[in-house]
């Protein structure tokens, strides 16, 4: 079944780190957003990706060629939405798709989540709706949903992770609000073209999923770190660790307390400081600090 993962953004966001980094490629409990999003999917027999790029698509159609999967990359001529992205990547044929953020890690069973049926809608409760897509439901059954609205009916969020029955029905919606120029924002949204679905009569279930872990902005970020590191279990000869950590190749950690919860990337180098609770990138310098709560930015 084919997976498409939009990542085309820019990462506004997280800047200045993502000035010469894709945002998929920044790094939460050791390892590049986007392996966390690929490796269970292709574990689970998901191994055709199809995604959505624009912004440094060559860095990454460089990282992923590790991966054993069958790669398409749908270029989105123009940053018009999150809905015109993911339209890049569907067909209009009645064949399924699951569809994924690519600043979401989740941890749930794809292939049961893609189970046939009909169309299906991961969600959770959130304490600031207003951030996110929001449903209101009859039952199980989606029945209005809201491009993050500014009074929200509900709390119950869409949570990045899409099943579709027929890629048609997304597509067809998608197609009118681009013909139409409806939008939300200034932008085609996807939360649109999927409230035109439920409208149109199509049945789209949600399903509660409470293990997902966003890494849209700096905060979430260091909460994903938080909840995903593991411990390193090696010792650095003159440095205290303390666990979690997660400690790259040819790094330098000299007279330093490390931890906890902190990554540090390849070819980072620690000279007498206090890093806790930290994103340390690739080749970043740190000398005579105390760093808590940050990203460090690249050398």
């Amino acid at each position: 079944m084919k997976v498409i993962i939009p990542v085309a953004g820019h990462g506004t966001r997280l800047r200045p780190h993502t000035d010469k980094r894709q945002k998929c490629l920044l790094p939460v409990a050791g390892k590049p957003v986007i392996d966390h999003i690929l490796e269970p999917l292709i574990d689970q027999g998901f191994d055709e990706i199809v995604l959505v790029t624009g912004y440094l698509e060559e860095q990454l159609r460089q990282h992923v060629s590790k991966f054993q999967a069958d790669f398409t990359f749908a270029p989105q001529p123009e940053p018009l939405g999150l809905g015109h992205a993911v339209f890049q990547g569907l067909e209009k044929s009645n064949d399924p798709a699951l569809i994924q953020l690519g600043d979401v890690i989740y941890d749930v069973d794809f292939q049961h989540f893609s189970r046939e049926g009909q169309h299906r809608i991961a969600v959770n409760e959130v304490t600031d709706p207003q951030r996110f897509g929001i449903v209101e439901l009859d039952g199980d059954c989606i029945i209005k949903v809201h491009e993050k609205p500014e009074n929200p009916p509900t709390n119950l969020a869409i949570i990045g992770l899409y099943f579709l029955e027929r890629q048609r029905s997304l597509w067809e919606a998608t197609k009118y609000l681009m013909d139409k120029k409806i939008t939300t924002g200034g932008e085609i949204q996807l939360a649109d073209a999927l409230d035109l679905m439920a409208s149109n009569g199509e049945k789209i279930t949600a399903e509660r999923c409470e293990k997902w872990y966003d890494c849209g902005v700096p905060e979430s970020f260091l909460e994903t770190n938080r909840a995903l590191i593991k411990p390193f279990n090696k010792t650095v000869e003159g440095s205290t660790i303390i666990e979690p950590v997660q400690i790259g190749n040819n790094c330098h950690i000299i007279a330093s307390t490390i931890g906890p919860n902190v990554t540090v990337m390849d070819g980072a180098t620690i000279d007498n400081c206090e890093v806790s609770d930290s994103i340390v990138l690739w080749n970043a310098h740190l000398s005579g600090k105390t760093v808590t709560g940050k990203i460090v930015e690249e050398g």
